[in-house]
């Protein structure tokens, strides 16, 4: 995987006053999940992305569900890839095994490529709603400014 590249995009869309839908594009294969105001959907998937380019091994988030919840398994399995599952659960909080969730999507890519699909997809939010409109819509959550401004960091040139 070192030198192959995949085309990672993920688009994350509020859809309406606490709903959100995000779909996630990997070599041609695609899943759309969504998440309730129950969580802070981007904000966990934007800190994911700033600890995959930390060097950690693994991190698990979840875009909580009215029922149900979408699982991100996100394991790091060498230097330079990361193996990223996403899982579909019936129960909300339940608490399930990986091995429980239904797959619907599975690709790997490098922490920078996942990186930056995240980051990009967090921009794209602020640049159409802004913070007072993000919060507006989202409720229970301000947009993760500290997230992404890690995981920016960590995107900047001296660090690639």
């Amino acid at each position: 995987m070192q030198g192959k590249s995949v085309t990672l995009t993920i688009d994350y869309r509020l859809t309406g006053v606490g709903w959100a839908k995000c779909t996630i594009a990997a070599d041609g294969r695609d899943c759309t999940v969504s998440a309730s105001y129950l969580s802070d959907a981007l904000g966990n998937l934007v800190l994911a992305a700033a600890t995959v380019m930390a060097d950690a091994h693994s991190i698990s988030i979840g875009f909580d569900e009215e029922p149900g919840e979408y699982r991100w398994s996100i394991v790091r399995t060498g230097n330079s890839v990361v193996e990223v599952k996403i899982l579909s659960f019936g129960d909300l909080w339940g608490n399930q095994p990986d091995a429980e969730g239904e797959p619907l999507l599975a690709f790997s890519c490098t922490p920078l490529e996942f990186g930056r699909a995240v980051r990009d997809a967090a921009d794209a939010v602020l640049k159409e709603h802004g913070l007072p409109g993000y919060k507006e819509r989202w409720v229970r959550y301000d947009f993760p400014t500290k997230q992404l401004d890690l995981l920016t960091s960590y995107l900047s040139p001296r660090n690639e």
